[in-house]
């Protein structure tokens, strides 16, 4: 069984600027590249789980979201590190258009996106974790019976405090 770090995107290793989905608005947060280096380096498969209803709402679309996720790990792999996992959910029981429009098991604070990480890359979930920023993620993690942290200031300071609090 593999132990997995959870990272919720938007908030938590980019700022929050609303639906982003353009390389030019995606800016990292400090020492979060530092801070997913060192989870690859004690183990952890780094996946993101996401809620990215902008798809369903017609604001952009999945090859947007792609073409980002590739970016993200471009920028990684420059430091040595990549994310393993890019999980996210398109669909708003509102706002949703068309077929985008339904209330998804994926979408947090459902824990669907966990539970297909958790099946395809055979994690445990007493060894893994998620970083999150909102209500939702803290919710999502309870439902997943997976351990919560929100996200204060410095990631890579909660990263060293997880990987110091795990190895006890």
């Amino acid at each position: 069984m593999n132990k997995a770090i959870f990272l919720d995107r938007d908030g938590v290793i980019n700022k929050d600027l609303g639906y982003v989905h353009k390389i030019s608005e995606f800016i990292w947060l400090p020492d979060v590249k530092q801070g997913i280096k060192k989870l690859k380096k004690n183990g952890y498969l780094v996946i993101i789980i996401s809620n990215q209803s902008g798809i369903g709402r017609g604001f952009y679309s999945s090859k947007d979201l792609k073409k980002l996720n590739l970016y993200i790990n471009t920028q990684l792999k420059k430091v040595g590190t990549k994310i393993d996992a890019f999980y996210h959910c398109s669909y708003h029981p509102k706002f949703g258009l068309g077929a985008f429009k339904k209330n998804s098991f994926n979408r947090k604070p459902n824990p669907g996106m966990f539970l297909k990480a958790k099946r395809k890359y055979k994690i445990d979930f007493k060894k893994s974790f998620f970083i999150g920023d909102k209500l939702t993620d803290k919710t999502a993690a309870k439902k997943a019976k997976i351990k919560f942290f929100q996200i204060k200031n410095n990631f890579k300071k909660l990263v060293l405090k997880i990987i110091k609090n795990k190895k006890h």
